[in-house]
């Protein structure tokens, strides 16, 4: 039987006006958690998250409430200056009241097509209705670009293959490449240990893993997951190759866009890391699984391969020597893009004023070590990793004049003035509860 494709998604922001209602919603939705529905002849599955306001009032104790970290309580608007969430990506600026005190949950659904999607969202809404006390706040649709339009095997706005590199879980069933684990003393990698991302279990620093929220019956089984909502200016980027390239190399001709476009990103638009084959883009490689993660930056300390600064060179340094003392593996993220709103038709060079861009979901054991750490240290700045203090990610950071990429062995090594590119249109910090620790909270065991 082929594999069913969840490639449209629904995440539903919610309310809840009555802590005991929440509760008994929750009694009758817990049974499709992590679990394929086929209700209404249509197959979607549903998994929920609560953020710190959502869990007062589902009624935690305040002795529960008070063990959850700082980062959490505080919230994804609260930290916004923490991870340079500031300027046009500031709170103040998001949808749908997002970041605010009146979100408490959210849903999201995963299915198979647009008609599905509706058929699950009837069915949830009915449900909440029936019980009262829920109030749905705001909506954001997905919809993968590859299954829409045919972009590759996968696919986001800017038109680069895209997820193609995970953390290696000791346990899972996922390969271990030079370069995204953990590297031994032989020379060997491994994977890394379930607890860095997972809660209750062993992580990077030895047994026990993190040891918050309290009880240990609330956190086993948990995670902790940013959610992110960003525009992308697609026009903008494809306008400012052309600028760039000419910048750097002397010529607009699409080979040397491609070029600037990889030097950005860290990889070709294939999925190519340019640290294998830094001059031209390579679909054997992209292709390969065993071969388009396996690489480690190591010999290009100079960034003549893949720039320093490049966005996924920053997220996931591998074996680069950083300038501040960190260890790679304590900083590490399982990231979920999916894509919002439609391709911008191959070659425009002008908005059309439609939002589009990515969710991003990023799970965790620590938001402070892991995500916020990832934003502030290694995408706002470039001091880690040798360069100006004032070099931001060019793909995600605040563009503007002023703004810096250093590109070596380029005609001219420099690219100034870059875009905003991508905006931040809001976020969220949930828990999110194991089974058990789920039914728990609504018996209110906690």
């Amino acid at each position: 039987m082929a594999p069913i494709l969840m490639r449209y998604g629904r995440h539903i922001f919610l309310k809840f006006e009555d802590g005991a209602k929440a509760r008994e919603w929750l009694r009758v939705m817990m049974a499709r958690v992590n679990a394929l529905s086929g209700e209404h002849g249509t197959r979607f599955t549903v998994n929920v998250g609560f953020t710190f306001e959502g869990l007062k009032a589902l009624g935690l104790s305040q002795r529960s409430l008070d063990s959850f970290p700082p980062a959490f309580r505080t919230g994804a608007a609260g930290r916004a200056d923490v991870v340079g969430d500031v300027g046009p990506h500031a709170p103040e600026h998001w949808e749908g009241g997002l970041g605010g005190p009146d979100i408490h949950a959210m849903a999201w659904i995963r299915t198979d097509s647009d008609e599905s999607r509706e058929v699950a969202m009837q069915v949830l809404a009915a449900e909440m209705e029936a019980m009262g006390g829920i109030e749905i706040r705001f909506v954001q649709d997905t919809m993968a670009l590859a299954h829409a339009n045919g972009i590759g095997s996968e696919g986001e706005h800017f038109g680069f293959a895209d997820p193609i590199s995970q953390p290696p879980i000791e346990g899972a069933d996922t390969p271990c490449y030079p370069g995204d684990g953990v590297p031994e003393a032989d020379g060997k990698w491994r994977s890394l240990k379930p607890g860095e991302f997972l809660l209750g279990y062993e992580d990077e620093a030895g047994p026990g893993g993190t040891g918050a929220p309290e009880p240990f019956e609330l956190r086993v089984n948990g995670t902790y997951m940013v959610f992110r909502k960003l525009h992308q200016d697609v026009a903008a980027f494809r306008n400012y190759l052309h600028t760039a390239a000419k910048s750097l190399y002397g010529s607009d001709d699409p080979g040397h866009q491609e070029l600037v476009a990889a030097k950005m990103m860290g990889r070709w638009r294939s999925g190519c890391p340019i640290d294998l084959s830094p001059d031209k883009d390579d679909s054997a490689i992209a292709s390969d699984p065993m071969r388009r993660n396996n690489f480690t930056y190591e010999g290009d300390d100079d960034g003549l391969r893949c720039p320093l600064g490049a966005h996924l060179r920053r997220t996931n340094p591998r074996a680069t020597p950083l300038k501040r003392a960190t260890a790679v593996r304590r900083h590490r993220l399982i990231r979920r893009g999916v894509e919002y709103g439609p391709h911008l038709p191959d070659g425009a060079l002008e908005d059309d004023g439609v939002d589009r861009g990515l969710v991003n979901l990023f799970i965790q054991a620590d938001i402070e070590r892991q995500f916020e750490f990832v934003q502030q240290e290694w995408m706002k700045g470039g001091e880690f990793i040798g360069l100006d203090p004032n070099e931001q990610d060019p793909i995600n950071g605040i563009g503007g004049e002023g703004s810096q990429m250093m590109v070596p062995g380029a005609k001219r090594p420099f690219l100034f003035d870059l875009p905003t590119f991508v905006t931040v249109k809001g976020g969220e910090y949930l828990f999110v509860p194991g089974l058990k620790a789920l039914e728990g909270l609504i018996e209110e065991k906690f």
